[in-house]
């Protein structure tokens, strides 16, 4: 069994304290995203887990923490993008806080198990083409020798953030333009000795050189498992029980699927309890 914390929440980064407590009791619940009626208890007993895949935009929360993952297989999918506040709201600095984390963490657990996702890749008139690549390229600068794999993605209208977007200014790109900038983007990784990788992008990034990854990789847990049936058309990552809660994040991305409502967003971290059995009573 594999462990998904979250697609749904940033926990390292605003519920690091009950992830820690739940590691320590060996199970916590989790409400059905469709039907909160429906409770599952999950098992987070070492033997129960094969691999921990944590997802998060600021680390620093877990760096002092680290000890309750001894035990357990685990990988960081870390986000570090080139956004200011008109994108990512309430994301905290980069310079003092994000980064730092993510180079401490890298120098604690080996940078074989750090993830940097760069994604997704929104275009606007603030943040062009142009844009893109030097601060891709600083990125790259900053974080090499850190991490192996950086995973880019384009942004997608999904309904739920459509007007989000819009208001930021972002425009669609061709396929010819995604190209293009892969294949810049592609260059400055390789200078800095850094793999880049893809999930469900157009088949001609593969072949210009930019890898398929699969987020939730089974592989890297040493152990076998099937696809996740439930993930969008070309996603190869494997089964896995995320424990997070949508509308919980307060990151409060622009960008993001995950939350839904900005006042439930609040009433849900205002609610949490590190103490609880559940992320969100």
């Amino acid at each position: 069994m594999i462990i998904s914390a979250s697609r749904r929440t940033d926990i390292p980064a605003f519920y690091a304290d009950w992830l820690v407590n739940r590691l320590d009791a060996g199970y916590c619940l989790v409400k059905n995203p469709r039907n909160p009626a429906q409770t599952r208890r999950v098992s987070l007993l070492p033997e129960d887990v094969d691999g921990i895949v944590l997802w998060t935009k600021n680390a620093a929360p877990l760096l002092t923490k680290l000890s309750a993952l001894d035990g357990y297989s685990y990988y960081f999918q870390y986000t570090i993008t080139s956004y200011h506040s008109d994108v990512e709201t309430s994301l905290a600095d980069k310079k003092t806080t994000v980064i730092p984390a993510f180079l401490k963490l890298a120098d604690t657990i080996g940078p074989k198990r750090m993830i940097w996702r760069y994604d997704p890749i929104i275009i606007t008139p603030r943040y062009s083409y142009e844009y893109h690549l030097k601060a891709f390229a600083k990125l790259c600068g900053l974080l090499a020798g850190s991490c192996e794999k950086c995973v880019i993605s384009f942004a997608i209208a999904y309904k739920s953030i459509a007007k989000n977007l819009a208001e930021v200014g972002h425009m669609r790109l061709a396929a010819e333009d995604k190209t293009r900038l892969a294949v810049d983007l592609l260059r400055i990784a390789k200078k800095h000795g850094i793999t880049l990788c893809a999930c469900c992008e157009l088949p001609g990034l593969y072949e210009l050189g930019v890898q398929p990854i699969s987020c939730i990789d089974a592989s890297l847990f040493g152990v076998d498992a099937p696809c996740d049936k439930h993930q969008r058309k070309g996603c190869n990552c494997a089964v896995s029980i995320d424990i997070g809660v949508y509308n919980s994040c307060m990151n409060e991305c622009r960008y993001c699927y995950a939350n839904h409502n900005e006042v439930t967003v609040r009433k849900n971290h205002a609610a949490h309890r590190a103490d609880s059995e559940l992320l969100v009573d």
